[in-house]
């Protein structure tokens, strides 16, 4: 017979502590900064921790220990993104490690590898490990609004993936390979192209 496990305050804030940091709790020990702090590869100090922290306690209304999409779109400088409904998708239901993990790609610490890999995961909508033209049209549209008609947004995508085609070819040219086939847009094509 499986032994139950019941879960108490003590050990369901334990558990909380393990998983992510506890959103009730009102600060961080020194000790909940420095494993953000690893966790973010270096890229934030104790102090800037300490104010994320801060941050992500003031949008976590429900003191749930994670942001929920309407959380998140409460931020004005996210809200008045095109890509707000694509980046709250990537950041959504974050604990506060993961959180500052993810928005450590902003920082000024961060690689240019970092930072694509982030932009990657924004354009890569099915999150299949590759952008396909169906994500990208995705994006532009997001991008774009109405400004462009569904005719100018296919003639985008054409010379978009037409591009794409010729850099494959070029590069098979020179010894290396087809990557990506015709599914899509590799982390490898994307830190190229850009």
């Amino acid at each position: 017979a499986r032994a139950r496990v019941r879960f108490t305050s003590q050990t369901r804030r334990s558990y909380t502590k393990k998983m992510g940091l506890s959103a009730s709790s009102l600060a961080l020990t020194q000790y909940d900064v420095e494993e953000v702090v690893e966790h973010c590869g270096g890229r934030f100090t104790s102090r800037e921790i300490q104010s994320l922290y801060k941050r992500f306690r003031s949008l976590d209304k429900r003191h749930k220990g994670y942001l929920s999409e309407e959380e998140l779109m409460s931020i004005p400088e996210l809200a008045i993104s095109p890509l707000a409904s694509r980046v709250v998708q990537v950041f959504q239901n974050l604990n506060f490690k993961d959180f500052c993990a993810m928005l450590s790609s902003f920082s000024d610490r961060a690689s240019r590898d970092e930072k694509l890999d982030f932009m990657f995961k924004v354009y890569d909508v099915d999150r299949d490990g590759c952008v396909t033209a169906s994500d990208l049209e995705t994006i532009v549209k997001h991008l774009v609004g109405s400004s462009l008609n569904e005719e100018q947004v296919a003639e985008l995508m054409e010379r978009a993936m037409g591009e794409l085609a010729e850099l494959r070819r070029k590069n098979k040219g020179k010894g290396g390979s087809a990557e990506g086939g015709q599914g899509g847009i590799t982390f490898h094509e994307f830190r190229t192209i850009l």
